[in-house]
């Protein structure tokens, strides 16, 4: 019996895609199966076929921007990770819904309380040496940063991982799926306690320049004012464009990054409004100073901390689980690298999406976030 297996199928119609995924799948008994699937997908209808197949594990998903393996990379098809009980002792999941009337942090304490009496736990006394846990949220709502400030409270000494579901760079609806149900405003967890080592890795590809901005006002994810000037003016300046000239390629090219111990924790213009106000990708806090970034060298950087992580693992990790950021895949399909960026996250077998922003101790844009099991 197989320990880990990755499966993809690019078919566009979600039974031919379920068809082609499950000869994939044959020789393991899973205890844990993720899948990320275009949102031109039924993601319901695989959820259940998974489900079927892996009666025992749990099973969550959530549509994407993109989605790959160590073989695949592209963009409307379906990928799937499965692990075995020599991976994962054991995990359990919960699904977090939001919306009127519900208090985030009341919902997401509710999703913890689910998964701490399903395995029988106190998750502020796990250990993180062999504890770690996924976070999907949807990507179009803006709860990431107070569902991860309460994850801190619940679970303080574990890391969770992940990244925001996508719709196919539409920017209309996206999804998270877990035991028959779906959630356009909403979080799915697991909690894994693995039985072997594992390592997170974060990498961003930019440096910081001596160009800095200050945040002067600001309304959730919406900045109205930088260097004093509606935001989309200050930002122009700075990047050396004319404000009509703002796009998504400017935008991936050009983020703002909080500097700590010298690496960028990137946040990333979106949008620019007709009021000429920016919208961000995470929230940017009011009164920050932050440096515009520049980019450097994407597929070098990434092969170069795979390999970082890979040493520091101590040994070729049996899987990655990678969220790799819309933006990051914007810029690769710009410079036409995506077989050189393919071959870079594929020196062993990995399983992802791209993702409308990623978590790991904090929400960022423009990073690679990856969960590396050994």
């Amino acid at each position: 019996m197989a320990d880990v297996v990755c499966a993809h199928s690019s078919k566009l119609e979600t039974p031919e895609a379920i068809a082609e995924l499950m000869p994939q799948l044959a020789g393991i008994d899973p205890v844990v199966v993720l899948f990320f699937c275009s949102s031109n997908h039924d993601g319901l209808e695989l959820e259940r076929a998974l489900k079927q197949w892996a009666g025992k594990a749990d099973v969550l998903g959530c549509t994407t921007a993109g989605e790959f393996t160590t073989t695949a990379y592209g963009q409307g098809g379906v990928a799937v990770l499965a692990l075995s009980a020599t991976k994962v002792k054991r995990a359990a999941a919960a699904m977090a819904v939001y919306g009127p009337g519900v208090v985030v942090e009341t919902e997401v304490h509710r999703a913890a309380r689910e998964i701490a009496t399903k395995l029988g736990v106190d998750l502020r006394e796990l250990d993180p040496e062999h504890w770690v846990g996924f976070v999907i949220n949807d990507g179009m709502n803006g709860n990431e940063e107070e569902v991860n400030a309460v994850l801190g409270h619940v679970a303080p000494f574990l890391s969770f991982v992940g990244g925001s579901a996508g719709d196919n760079m539409k920017i209309v609806e996206t999804k998270v799926f877990y035991d028959g149900r779906v959630a356009t405003n909403g979080s799915v967890f697991m909690l894994m306690e693995l039985a072997v080592p594992h390592l997170i890795l974060k990498t961003s590809s930019f440096e910081p320049t001596d160009k800095k901005m200050r945040i002067d006002r600001v309304k959730g994810r919406i900045v109205f004012e930088i260097d004093g000037k509606p935001a989309a003016i200050g930002y122009a300046e700075k990047v050396g464009v004319r404000p009509e000239e703002l796009n998504n390629m400017v935008f991936a090219a050009n983020p703002l990054g909080i500097i700590i111990d010298g690496e960028p924790w990137v946040r990333s213009a979106v949008a620019h409004l007709p009021d000429n106000s920016l919208m961000f990708g995470c929230v940017v806090r009011e009164g920050a100073e932050l440096n515009l970034l520049k980019a450097t060298d994407l597929v070098a950087d990434t092969k170069a901390a795979l390999a970082a992580a890979i040493q520091k693992l101590g040994r070729t990790p049996s899987v990655g689980v990678l969220f790799n950021c819309g933006h990051r895949m914007m810029w690769v399909q710009a410079l036409k690298l995506e077989s050189q960026y393919r071959e870079a996250i594929g020196t062993f077998p990995v399983v992802g999406f791209h993702s409308y922003g990623e978590n790991w101790l904090a929400f960022m844009n423009a990073t690679l976030i990856g969960l590396l099991i050994g």
